[in-house]
């Protein structure tokens, strides 16, 4: 079973994934996208081209690990539907999660200074301001995060609950 949460950042996206991988009892493997750059050293950048770059070898990593049985969580964004859909179509028992937030929420929130440093325009390719994000239109769970991080945290019985209704094992 593949869990693949996405949503822009400062969603909450590694926040409800590691949160999911604590209180679950199943055994999983957690995929961090900041973490996941970091395994080829930052060896790319962020424009959309190396975006996609990056949401390609994710998906393919991804993919060949539930073949092999694994469940996997992961937390990453990808910003085109194209991979997203590639994802559904090739990966069994794949979960879509998606996690949205008003921009202003985010703004607020933005513990990376990214929405900060793209607003003051000392930082491009920052998605939802100088990339746009198109919305996934199909995610099996779509979840908001407007409120307090305890409110939010309880959204993972959505998960669990979307997982024993879909007997997916």
């Amino acid at each position: 079973m593949v869990i693949w949460i996405t949503g822009i950042s400062g969603t909450g996206k590694t926040t409800l994934g590691k949160h999911f991988l604590k209180k679950t009892k199943s055994k999983f493997i957690y995929f961090d996208g900041d973490d996941f750059r970091r395994i080829f050293y930052n060896d790319i950048k962020y424009t959309l081209k190396d975006r996609n770059i990056n949401a390609q070898r994710l998906t393919r990593l991804v993919k060949y690990l539930s073949k092999q049985k694994l469940n996997l969580i992961v937390s990453a964004n990808i910003t085109s539907r194209k991979y997203r859909s590639w994802c559904r179509k090739n990966i069994k028992d794949y979960i879509e999660v998606f996690i949205d937030a008003e921009i202003k929420n985010l703004i607020s929130r933005d513990y990376k200074k990214l929405y900060s440093r793209a607003i003051k325009k000392k930082l491009k390719n920052v998605v939802g301001i100088n990339i746009p994000f198109k919305k996934p239109i199909s995610s099996d769970i779509y979840i908001t995060n407007n409120s307090t991080k305890s409110n939010f945290l309880k959204k993972i019985k959505i998960i669990k609950q979307y997982i024993k209704r879909k007997k997916i094992k």
